[in-house]
């Protein structure tokens, strides 16, 4: 099962967000025998910024005609049923790089496969001191549009801590790589019969208004 793990930090290695991820991708391998994680860090591609000509959403160009790596990036998501996606918070919403990689996405609107839809999403959103929160709800829009499902989100704030490896922010990253792994466990599963429980419907009670709920002593 392919799994593709988006660093969305705009620093080199070492960075905060991919270890954060990383502690993601170990809790879903645990639960993913068959876990094939693909890496993606967009800081680590060139992708320009969209042009707003809207010349890939003619029927007869149907892409994106920049000359850059997006394409690539695209490649590498193909055959993917489930993200985990971490990035950090710059200016109280979503990384630069995140934002271009998004409007770049638009380009496959009109397309019955969108590349990076379809997917079963954790989510992970940290930041120095706040707003993490509000950054983690400007990706809703984004995931709806493309028909992701987020299935369990982290928000983890620096404040005073020097070093959040060291805090228990890495057990929710890990805890949001499990249940996304359960849950797409469940997702591939075949359905458990249960019992079926017989519908015990409740005695009539008198409706307000009725003679019998006014009388007195009622």
């Amino acid at each position: 099962m392919k799994i593709i793990a988006l660093s969305c930090t705009q620093r080199r290695l070492p960075s905060l967000t991919d270890a954060l991820l990383e502690a993601a991708i170990s809790g879903v391998v645990r639960e993913v025998d068959d876990a094939e994680i693909q890496r993606i860090r967009l800081i680590d591609h060139r992708i320009a910024m969209c042009e707003g000509e809207d010349t890939c959403l003619d029927p007869e160009v149907g892409r994106c005609t920049i000359d850059d790596d997006f394409a690539r990036v695209v490649d590498l998501a193909e055959g993917a049923q489930a993200m985990l996606l971490a990035m950090p918070v710059y200016a109280g919403n979503v990384p630069a790089v995140l934002k271009i990689f998004q409007e770049r996405l638009k380009s496959f609107m009109n397309a019955t496969q969108r590349p990076f839809g379809d997917l079963l999403v954790g989510t992970i959103v940290h930041s120095r001191t706040m707003l993490t929160e509000p950054a983690l709800g400007s990706l809703f829009p984004w995931y709806l549009r493309l028909r992701n499902k987020n299935v369990a989100s982290a928000c983890v704030t620096q404040n005073v801590h020097p070093d959040l490896t060291r805090t228990a922010a890495v057990d929710l990253c890990v805890a949001v790589g499990r249940q996304l792994g359960m849950t797409l466990d469940v997702s591939r599963s075949p359905a458990v019969e249960r019992a079926t429980l017989p519908l015990v419907q409740p005695s009539a009670r008198p409706r307000c208004g009725d003679p019998a709920a006014s009388a007195p002593g009622a």
